[in-house]
Order: C-alpha cells, then sequence, then structure tokens
C-alpha cells in the first residue's frame, strides 16, 4: 500500500507548507521544504531505531523518495501561479512520479542471485 499511502499523506504536510510560503512570502518552495525535513527525519530513525539499535541492514528499510515529486509540485505553481492548476496538475504530478522515483532505490533487489544452487530474485 505504500505507493498509494504515502503520496496521499505527504501531499497533505506539502500543501500546508506551500500555501504558507506562498500567501506569505511568494516562494513556490513549501514543498520542498517539508520533503527535506519529512526526509531528514526518516534518515534519522532509520539510523537510530534500525542500524544503530537492533544491528538491522539500513538497505531493507530505505525511506521512499519524495523529493522529484515535490520539485515538480512547486514548479506547477512557480510557473502557472494558480491554486487551483496546482491541485489538480501539481497534486496529480506529485502522486504519478512517486513510484517512479523510487525505482533506482529499489533497483539492486531486481538482479538475480545463486546462493547455493538456487536462483533467487
Amino acid at each position: 500500500w505504500w505507493p498509494i499511502v504515502t503520496p496521499i499523506t505527504t501531499i497533505t504536510f506539502c500543501a500546508a507548507l506551500q500555501y504558507y510560503n506562498w500567501v506569505n512570502y511568494r516562494q513556490p518552495f513549501g514543498a520542498t521544504l517539508t520533503i527535506l525535513a519529512l526526509d531528514t527525519g526518516k534518515w534519522i530513525a532509520v539510523f537510530t531505531s534500525w542500524m544503530w539499535w537492533s544491528n538491522y541492514p539500513p538497505n531493507f528499510v530505505m525511506p521512499a523518495t519524495l523529493l522529484p515529486s515535490a520539485l515538480v509540485l512547486d514548479s506547477v505553481l512557480w510557473l502557472t501561479r494558480n491554486w487551483s492548476i496546482t491541485a489538480v496538475i501539481g497534486a496529480w504530478m506529485f502522486a504519478i512520479l512517486f513510484y517512479p522515483s523510487n525505482w533506482p532505490i529499489f533497483a539492486y533487489s531486481d538482479i538475480p542471485l545463486v546462493v547455493n544452487g538456487a536462483l533467487l530474485t
């Protein structure tokens, strides 16, 4: 469910900070700041909770990448300067770009591997 739930839950935080930055400062980078803060917190949680505390390898608990989606959302607001177009086009692109932007993270796990004569994928 993470390709469906993650964009829906994170776009609410992005929209709140994007609204605040746009109305008060006319700066269209609220979504990017939000995602950078959420990713920083997630990486801190991954390393402290999984790696240091339980000695679990961090490559199995990688956080999702949302930065390309946030950059596109901010770019739509910057180019159009319209909340309605940003809500329709930008939010749609935010959700659509989420899943393909995580493919490089999981690419290593799609390589076939031979262990003790058995082919693992």
